[in-house]
């Protein structure tokens, strides 16, 4: 009886440690979802604050780090770890459209007032880096 209960205690406490592990793993990932989804609405912010100012001078396909300064969203070359431990950047692409004003990922017409948005979060796990991504267009829509 006492083997019995001991399988049955061992079982538990593995058990009881799978869980512990995936709830812990699970919140740097909703932290991070959260994170890359903050990141877009900073660039949606950027976007209605001033087009000219906030998006056009940002060179496409680099990745830019984004801080909140003195109550206001900025873009940063430098990297800056959010909780000392996520690395959000964010990465601005040019958007071409065809004939009938359809975005396509190939050939096209530049669009020079709209943009791709790519806010990326990555984190340490042991040795192993993880991301996370979203992505949104973005449009000059005030002018």
């Amino acid at each position: 009886a006492t083997s019995i209960v001991l399988v049955f205690l061992l079982a538990l406490f593995g058990v009881n440690n799978l869980y512990l592990k995936s709830a812990f793993s699970n919140t740097n990932y909703v932290k991070a979802t959260f994170l890359a989804e903050e990141g877009l609405e900073a660039m949606r912010f950027l976007r209605d604050s001033s087009w000219d100012s906030n998006i056009t001078p940002l060179a496409l396909g680099t990745k830019h780090s984004l801080v909140f300064q003195s109550g206001t969203w900025q873009v940063s070359p430098a990297t800056t770890f959010i909780d000392g431990a996520f690395d959000r950047v964010v990465v601005l692409s040019a958007v071409y459209r065809d004939a009938t004003d359809d975005i396509v990922s190939s050939g096209g017409t530049l669009d020079p007032n709209t943009r791709l948005v790519t806010a990326t979060v990555s984190w340490l796990v042991g040795t192993a880096t993880t991301t996370k991504q979203v992505s949104t267009y973005i449009s000059d829509i005030v002018d």
